[in-house]
């Protein structure tokens, strides 16, 4: 399988939550896997390590960056990047744009997942969403300044489920059934002790999500699912399906 997965993920573990099935069913078919936070997240994703005593920022982004590392290597992903631009908000400068730009010219993912375009409940998703979106076409064109004269291909970008779908009119596209990994899942969940709550919330969303997908064409055996949407139309060349 020569597929090469890009995840770019606001915070320190928004990633964990949304897609870690999705990453351990690739490393299973054994697809090179980078992901970048391209924040820790030390503002606003962070309140449960703040109530500890003696915190300062950079103590709380060590701890961020230890158990996001940690998450990674249990989840065998083969490039981990903790950039640190700071959190709520987010600001999608020309310097950032340009470093992803230029990351994606080095990597040439055949897939890209990131935050769905729109979340209600936290406006820094929304902005990793469309700097992802940005970069990839700043990547795809030659004329756009770059240390790097490739370009990439044009590949399907996938938005992973925020937390509160309704609040952010979300609607799934695509499942993807994790089942065989769900295990796996829980334990790179549970490795982010920062924000314990959290794991609960993906852990229920997963399980409904199975149990829709488990229902659907296809779906049957299905107990665990993430779900995503999608940037571009899937096309078919050959017949529906």
């Amino acid at each position: 399988m020569n597929q090469r997965l890009l995840v770019v993920s606001a915070h320190a573990a928004d990633w964990v939550w949304r897609c870690s099935g999705t990453i351990a069913k690739y490393k299973k078919l054994g697809a090179e896997v980078w992901v970048i936070c391209l924040s820790h997240g030390e503002r606003g994703e962070s309140g449960e390590v703040w109530k500890q005593p003696n915190q300062t920022t950079e103590t709380v982004k060590a701890t961020r960056l230890k158990e996001s590392e940690a998450a990674s290597s249990y989840l065998g992903v083969d490039h981990f990047e903790m950039w640190d631009y700071p959190d709520h908000p987010l600001v999608a400068s020309q310097e950032l744009l340009d470093r992803l730009n230029e990351k994606m010219r080095e990597f040439k993912p055949t897939l890209i997942i990131t935050h769905d375009w729109h979340d209600d409940t936290n406006a820094d998703h929304c902005v990793a969403s469309e700097a992802t979106f940005t970069a990839f076409g700043m990547s795809r064109h030659k004329g756009v300044p770059s240390q790097c004269s490739d370009t990439t291909e044009i590949v399907q970008i996938y938005g992973f489920e925020p937390s509160q779908t309704e609040r952010s009119g979300y609607v799934p596209q695509v499942y993807m059934d994790i089942t065989d990994v769900w295990e796996t899942k829980q334990e790179a969940m549970a490795l982010i002790k920062a924000q314990p709550k959290t794991c609960i919330i993906h852990s229920r969303v997963n399980t409904h999500r199975g149990w829709q997908a488990g229902r659907m064409p296809g779906g049957k055996g299905i107990q665990y699912a993430e779900s995503y949407t999608v940037r571009y139309p899937i096309i078919l060349k050959d017949k529906l399906f």
